[in-house]
């Protein structure tokens, strides 16, 4: 029997609306499993540490601290962790730069890159 692994996805967005939306999206997908979702830096970095996941959705806007700090604590820690897209509001040149350099692999802007980034995922998942 040929047991297919499933993309395992953490969301990081405090926005109800938009954190709905992806869900449903990529869970349309057979190959995509969200395994969970946090709205603040404190308990996204908690739930990232303490379990499996192959990409992170980091929003840098949260209810509590900022996806910035997200990013840096992942980078400094001495465990191998997966993928990290950045999807923002604020799609500045600068920020774009400061979340690369913190491991982010992407970088997609709220306003207009959803179809981006969820084909970016779909195709991270084949």
């Amino acid at each position: 029997m040929n047991i297919e692994k499933k993309l395992k996805v953490f969301l990081i967005e405090d926005a109800i609306k938009i954190r709905s939306v992806l869900i449903d999206i990529l869970q349309q997908t057979g190959d995509i499993e969200v395994v969970g979702y946090a709205e603040n830096e404190k308990d996204a970095l908690n739930q990232l540490r303490s379990q499996e996941w192959d990409v992170a959705i980091v929003d840098i806007g949260l209810r509590e601290g900022n996806g910035l700090a997200v990013l840096a604590g992942l980078k400094s820690d001495a465990k191998a962790y997966g993928k990290r897209l950045v999807f923002t509001s604020n799609p500045s040149t600068a920020l774009k730069a400061r979340t690369l350099a913190l491991g982010a692999e992407a970088f997609f802007d709220k306003s207009r890159d959803m179809d981006v980034l969820v084909n970016h995922i779909q195709g991270l998942a084949h």
